[in-house]
């Protein structure tokens, strides 16, 4: 039962770790609404390290029980994980506060009840762990054990902070290249994730009843109240939401979407990075872009008019869109950031570290957009399936112990 209970949590945590690795400013955004909804809103600087942290905790904890290092403080801190987040997520199941509790970023949605049930499915593996942390003899000694651990930590801790500092990696959420916006948005408004409804109440000789819309009751009744419920359908979707925006409050979104030309669009959610050395590099692609006749366009969630002065001053004259902030994040971590679109289709996206060069931008936009695509998502599953096996294969050796122990798997 306990080696069961080790791979369990092992992999269970080693995955949560990594999901939220990947995409450090998506659990800022997951500790930004808890501390909002528990009333700590002063602790929202700390977001992104909260989020940092977390992961690397998850993924070490997760190789430690791997690999049966330090066997009682992985089975406390296992234990002690598993029963806080099990009682936070009752919270969060009978009060629903926030929406997401993120525990496995953007990779797999769980509603709040859902992500409860998990936990309490879970919790027995950590209770076995912890009842049965002394039975067992240490794999080796701290002096073999604390370095393996440490260089686990660093490895999160830094594949963390490149995606904080580039893009993930891998990209969970609906905007990743290949994804064509315009279908997951007609999928999302033709299956709704929730639906509305709206109970009337009504009084008469001091009785109260509840009548929908539908069945309304004759005039001898008095009107008192009207209560909308959101049930949810119990289906997710990536996109729900796309609006784009001119200056003059007219819907743009569907002219975008239908883009038949390959376009550039400049994305830009906050003040943080406009400044001339990033727009600098920005503008050999939108000046080809322009000389061959390519829609190139800004979408901001800041006010349009403060954008384009800023663009001028850098040289870049190109129309600013405005869309809310929170889509815009989820369209791409970096601010600014850049995405080709074709057909609503996304061909690419770079943050702003990693605009492409003139040379490289005039291959993507030469190109079959579908075989565009297709490099694009092969490349990703190949880096991913390689990091992933050769981690596993990490684990699995030192597990073995092939330099300072006999013990087996």
């Amino acid at each position: 039962m306990r080696k069961t209970a080790r791979l369990v949590l092992g992999l269970l945590f080693v995955f949560s770790g990594i999901v939220k690795a990947v995409d450090p400013v998506g659990s800022a955004l997951v500790f930004s609404e808890y501390f909002t909804a528990f009333g700590v809103g002063f602790l929202k600087p700390l977001s992104l390290v909260s989020g940092m942290v977390l992961s690397t905790v998850e993924f070490v904890l997760g190789v430690m029980v791997l690999l049966d290092f330090r066997k009682r403080a992985a089975a406390w801190g296992m234990f002690l994980f598993m029963s806080f987040f099990t009682l936070l997520t009752l919270y969060l199941a009978l009060f629903d506060p926030v929406e997401d509790c993120g525990c496995f970023g953007d990779a797999i949605k769980l509603t709040n009840w859902q992500t409860f049930f998990k936990n309490l499915i879970f919790w027995p593996f950590a209770l076995v762990l912890f009842l049965q942390r002394n039975r067992t003899a240490p794999l080796a000694g701290g002096a073999a054990e604390w370095p393996v651990i440490v260089f686990f930590a660093i490895l999160v801790s830094g594949l963390s902070l490149y995606s904080y500092r580039h893009l993930p990696p891998v990209d969970f959420r609906g905007f990743r290249v290949g994804n064509d916006i315009a279908s997951l948005l007609e999928e999302s408004r033709s299956n709704p994730e929730y639906v509305f409804t709206t109970d009337l109440v009504y009084t008469r000789e001091g009785k109260e009843e509840v009548f929908r819309l539908d069945s309304l009751p004759d005039s001898t009744w008095t009107f008192v109240d009207s209560r909308t419920k959101r049930i949810a359908t119990g289906v997710r979707h990536k996109v729900t939401d796309f609006s784009v925006r001119d200056v003059a409050g007219r819907s743009v979104t569907d002219s975008i979407l239908k883009e038949e030309k390959t376009a550039l669009v400049l994305l830009i959610w906050s003040e943080e990075n406009l400044n001339g050395n990033v727009l600098e590099r920005l503008k050999p692609l939108v000046r080809e872009s322009r000389e061959q006749g390519r829609p190139n366009f800004t979408v901001s969630a800041l006010p349009a008019d403060s954008v384009h002065a800023v663009l001028l001053e850098n040289g870049i004259d190109m129309p600013v869109y405005m869309a809310d902030v929170k889509t815009l994040l989820t369209v791409i971590r970096s601010t600014p950031g850049l995405m080709v679109m074709k057909k609503g289709v996304v061909l690419a996206k770079y943050g702003f570290r990693d605009y492409p060069s003139p040379e490289k931008w005039e291959e993507l936009v030469s190109r079959d957009p579908e075989l565009v695509v297709a490099r694009a998502r092969i490349g990703n599953r190949l880096r991913t399936q390689l990091f992933v096996a050769l981690m596993l294969l990490l684990i699995f050796l030192l597990r073995k112990g092939f330099w300072f122990s006999r013990s087996r798997f």
